[in-house]
């Protein structure tokens, strides 16, 4: 027998790091939002196992002005998607790839961001 590990065991250590990164990433992912669009996020988390005291993050939703994002970790591992509003209603849902899917998330932060300053600008040029 050798002493060298074989293509399964080096593809099942493969998948073990990857499943740790990416709860890592999802927990960071969370609180970073959640800290940056307070009142448009909304994280649910789910207990480790029946008895566990310890939780993961299980899904993220971000309500944007135009769509409502969610990004899912499951057993497959990401899954997102965007679904579009017209005066609050759903009109549409699409998968778009985690890539896409922080892209988008990224953009709807910078307008947000913007809005605020201008609202502020108003603000001040009022007072």
């Amino acid at each position: 027998m050798s002493s060298e590990p074989d293509q399964f065991d080096l593809d099942g250590a493969v998948l073990r790091r990857s499943e740790t990164e990416l709860r890592a990433f999802m927990e960071a992912l969370a609180v970073r939002l959640e800290g940056a669009m307070p009142g448009r996020v909304e994280v649910q988390r789910k207990r480790d196992g029946l008895l566990s005291q310890t939780k993961h993050v299980a899904r993220i939703a971000v309500r944007g002005e135009r769509a409502v994002y969610e990004l899912v970790r499951d057993r497959s591992g990401l899954v997102a998607t965007r679904t579009k509003l017209v005066r609050g209603v759903s009109i549409s849902s699409s998968s778009i790839s985690a890539r896409d899917w922080l892209a988008e998330i990224r953009a709807e932060l910078q307008t947000l961001a913007e809005q605020a300053g201008s609202t502020s600008d108003a603000l001040h040029g009022f007072l």
